[in-house]
Protein backbone atom coordinates (compact mmCIF):
# COMPACT_ATOMS: atom_id res chain seq x y z
CA UNK A 1 0.00 0.00 0.00
CA UNK A 2 1.55 3.51 -0.82
CA UNK A 3 2.24 5.35 1.70
CA UNK A 4 2.73 2.56 4.65
CA UNK A 5 5.28 2.67 6.92
CA UNK A 6 7.63 -0.41 7.61
CA UNK A 7 9.81 0.91 10.12
CA UNK A 8 8.68 -1.37 12.54
CA UNK A 9 10.42 -4.04 10.86
CA UNK A 10 13.60 -2.37 10.28
CA UNK A 11 16.51 -4.14 12.40
CA UNK A 12 17.99 -2.03 15.51
CA UNK A 13 20.81 0.49 14.40
CA UNK A 14 19.62 0.91 10.58
CA UNK A 15 20.11 4.63 9.61
CA UNK A 16 16.91 6.70 9.49
CA UNK A 17 15.12 7.77 6.66
CA UNK A 18 15.58 11.13 5.91
CA UNK A 19 12.87 11.49 3.34
CA UNK A 20 10.55 10.29 6.32
CA UNK A 21 12.22 13.17 8.54
CA UNK A 22 11.26 15.54 5.96
CA UNK A 23 7.66 13.94 5.83
CA UNK A 24 7.42 13.97 9.53
CA UNK A 25 8.74 17.36 9.68
CA UNK A 26 6.81 19.43 6.80
CA UNK A 27 3.68 17.42 8.63
CA UNK A 28 4.27 19.15 11.61
CA UNK A 29 4.93 22.43 10.33
CA UNK A 30 2.09 22.33 8.81
CA UNK A 31 -0.37 21.21 11.07
CA UNK A 32 1.18 23.48 13.72
CA UNK A 33 0.36 26.70 11.63
CA UNK A 34 -3.16 25.18 11.03
CA UNK A 35 -4.13 23.92 14.23
CA UNK A 36 -1.61 25.43 17.34
CA UNK A 37 -0.12 23.22 19.63
CA UNK A 38 -3.50 21.76 21.18
CA UNK A 39 -5.03 20.69 18.09
CA UNK A 40 -1.85 19.10 16.96
CA UNK A 41 -1.27 15.27 17.71
CA UNK A 42 1.13 12.52 17.04
CA UNK A 43 -1.50 10.68 15.29
CA UNK A 44 -2.52 13.62 12.67
CA UNK A 45 0.96 13.91 12.25
CA UNK A 46 1.82 10.46 11.45
CA UNK A 47 -1.75 10.25 9.37
CA UNK A 48 -0.59 13.42 6.92
CA UNK A 49 3.33 12.19 7.10
CA UNK A 50 2.20 9.36 5.47
CA UNK A 51 3.83 6.90 8.28
CA UNK A 52 2.73 4.77 10.83
CA UNK A 53 2.63 6.68 14.39
CA UNK A 54 5.11 3.71 16.23
CA UNK A 55 8.15 5.76 13.24
CA UNK A 56 7.30 9.39 14.78
CA UNK A 57 7.53 7.96 18.25
CA UNK A 58 10.94 5.99 17.32
CA UNK A 59 12.42 9.48 16.55
CA UNK A 60 10.57 11.99 19.16
CA UNK A 61 9.88 11.35 22.54
CA UNK A 62 7.02 14.10 22.57
CA UNK A 63 5.03 16.28 20.74
CA UNK A 64 6.91 19.48 22.03
CA UNK A 65 9.97 18.41 20.96
CA UNK A 66 8.96 17.45 17.61
CA UNK A 67 7.17 21.08 16.66
CA UNK A 68 10.59 22.05 17.93
CA UNK A 69 12.51 20.74 15.63
CA UNK A 70 9.61 21.45 12.67
CA UNK A 71 9.91 24.89 13.00
CA UNK A 72 13.75 25.00 13.05
CA UNK A 73 13.06 22.96 10.03
CA UNK A 74 11.07 25.43 8.37
CA UNK A 75 13.55 28.05 8.93
CA UNK A 76 15.72 26.85 6.46
CA UNK A 77 17.92 30.51 5.55
CA UNK A 78 21.28 29.43 6.77
CA UNK A 79 23.06 31.14 9.58
CA UNK A 80 26.21 32.87 9.32
CA UNK A 81 29.06 31.87 11.73
CA UNK A 82 30.80 34.59 14.08
CA UNK A 83 33.70 34.94 11.63
CA UNK A 84 31.16 35.38 8.45
CA UNK A 85 30.18 38.29 10.54
CA UNK A 86 33.11 40.35 10.92
CA UNK A 87 35.57 39.08 8.10
CA UNK A 88 32.87 38.98 5.07
CA UNK A 89 32.36 42.57 3.42
CA UNK A 90 29.94 44.49 5.61
CA UNK A 91 27.43 44.77 2.07
CA UNK A 92 27.67 41.36 1.21
CA UNK A 93 27.32 40.25 5.11
CA UNK A 94 24.34 43.06 5.04
CA UNK A 95 22.94 41.58 1.38
CA UNK A 96 22.16 38.29 3.00
CA UNK A 97 20.36 39.73 6.06
CA UNK A 98 18.23 41.73 4.14
CA UNK A 99 17.53 38.76 2.04
CA UNK A 100 16.32 36.51 4.87
CA UNK A 101 14.22 38.98 6.28
CA UNK A 102 12.63 40.06 2.62
CA UNK A 103 12.36 36.70 1.82
CA UNK A 104 10.34 36.01 5.51
CA UNK A 105 8.38 38.88 5.03
CA UNK A 106 7.18 38.16 1.10
CA UNK A 107 6.29 34.23 2.37
CA UNK A 108 3.03 34.77 3.74
CA UNK A 109 3.22 31.29 4.85
CA UNK A 110 5.05 32.42 7.68
CA UNK A 111 2.39 34.53 9.05
CA UNK A 112 0.01 31.80 10.49
CA UNK A 113 2.70 30.04 11.61
CA UNK A 114 3.97 33.27 13.54
CA UNK A 115 1.12 33.85 14.66
CA UNK A 116 1.01 30.41 16.67
CA UNK A 117 4.60 29.95 17.70
CA UNK A 118 3.84 33.73 19.52
CA UNK A 119 0.40 32.71 20.76
CA UNK A 120 2.51 29.23 22.17
CA UNK A 121 4.63 31.81 24.81
CA UNK A 122 1.52 31.88 27.07
CA UNK A 123 -0.21 28.31 26.34
CA UNK A 124 3.21 26.43 26.16
CA UNK A 125 6.03 28.50 26.88
CA UNK A 126 8.11 25.61 27.27
CA UNK A 127 7.92 25.12 23.33
CA UNK A 128 8.57 28.75 22.67
CA UNK A 129 11.79 28.24 25.06
CA UNK A 130 12.95 25.41 23.35
CA UNK A 131 12.72 27.14 19.63
CA UNK A 132 14.28 30.15 21.30
CA UNK A 133 17.46 28.04 22.73
CA UNK A 134 17.70 26.47 19.19
CA UNK A 135 17.45 29.02 16.83
CA UNK A 136 16.07 32.65 17.85
CA UNK A 137 18.43 33.66 20.23
CA UNK A 138 21.35 32.53 17.86
CA UNK A 139 19.67 35.20 14.94
CA UNK A 140 19.27 37.61 17.73
CA UNK A 141 22.72 38.31 18.50
CA UNK A 142 24.04 37.49 15.06
CA UNK A 143 21.93 40.69 14.35
CA UNK A 144 23.19 42.49 17.27
CA UNK A 145 27.21 41.72 16.02
CA UNK A 146 25.58 43.31 12.90
CA UNK A 147 24.43 46.36 14.57
CA UNK A 148 27.73 46.83 16.37
CA UNK A 149 29.74 46.44 13.22
CA UNK A 150 27.89 49.38 11.56
CA UNK A 151 28.34 51.43 14.27
CA UNK A 152 31.80 50.59 13.91
CA UNK A 153 32.18 51.42 9.87
CA UNK A 154 30.22 54.92 10.45
CA UNK A 155 26.84 53.56 9.02
CA UNK A 156 24.98 54.09 12.90
CA UNK A 157 25.64 56.95 15.13
CA UNK A 158 28.25 56.13 18.08
CA UNK A 159 25.82 56.53 20.37
CA UNK A 160 23.35 53.48 19.01
CA UNK A 161 22.52 50.67 21.03
CA UNK A 162 22.50 47.50 19.30
CA UNK A 163 19.97 45.66 21.28
CA UNK A 164 16.89 48.07 21.09
CA UNK A 165 17.81 48.48 17.19
CA UNK A 166 17.54 44.58 16.62
CA UNK A 167 14.20 44.83 18.73
CA UNK A 168 12.65 47.52 16.65
CA UNK A 169 13.26 46.44 13.50
CA UNK A 170 12.40 42.08 13.99
CA UNK A 171 9.10 44.33 15.58
CA UNK A 172 8.77 45.92 12.56
CA UNK A 173 9.12 42.87 10.15
CA UNK A 174 6.89 40.55 12.44
CA UNK A 175 3.78 43.27 12.27
CA UNK A 176 4.50 43.75 8.60
CA UNK A 177 4.24 39.34 8.09
CA UNK A 178 1.03 39.36 10.74
CA UNK A 179 -1.00 42.26 9.40
CA UNK A 180 -3.19 41.92 5.88
CA UNK A 181 -1.16 41.90 2.90
CA UNK A 182 0.14 45.47 2.03
CA UNK A 183 1.13 46.26 -2.08
CA UNK A 184 4.27 48.03 -1.40
CA UNK A 185 7.58 46.52 -2.71
CA UNK A 186 9.16 44.47 0.72
CA UNK A 187 12.71 45.51 0.33
CA UNK A 188 12.07 49.18 -0.01
CA UNK A 189 9.63 48.63 2.78
CA UNK A 190 12.72 46.89 4.72
CA UNK A 191 15.31 49.84 3.35
CA UNK A 192 12.62 52.23 5.38
CA UNK A 193 12.57 50.55 8.35
CA UNK A 194 16.38 50.67 8.20
CA UNK A 195 16.41 54.41 7.43
CA UNK A 196 14.60 54.88 10.44
CA UNK A 197 16.72 53.17 12.97
CA UNK A 198 19.22 55.54 12.18
CA UNK A 199 21.04 53.75 9.18
CA UNK A 200 22.89 56.79 7.61
CA UNK A 201 23.62 54.45 4.20
CA UNK A 202 22.21 50.98 3.46
CA UNK A 203 24.96 49.39 1.66
CA UNK A 204 25.12 47.30 -1.42
CA UNK A 205 26.84 44.45 -2.99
Amino acid sequence: MAGRDTGELKTAGRPRDPEADEAILRAALELFAERGVDGTSIEQIAKRAGVARLTVYRRWSSKEELLVQAIVYGRNAPDLTDEEYDTLPYPEVFARMVGTMTDAIADRRLAPLLAQLIGSTFSHPELFDAFWRASGSKRREGGIRLVRRAIREGMLPPDADPEVIVEIIVGALFYRMLVPPRHDDVLEYVGRVLRQVGFREIPTP
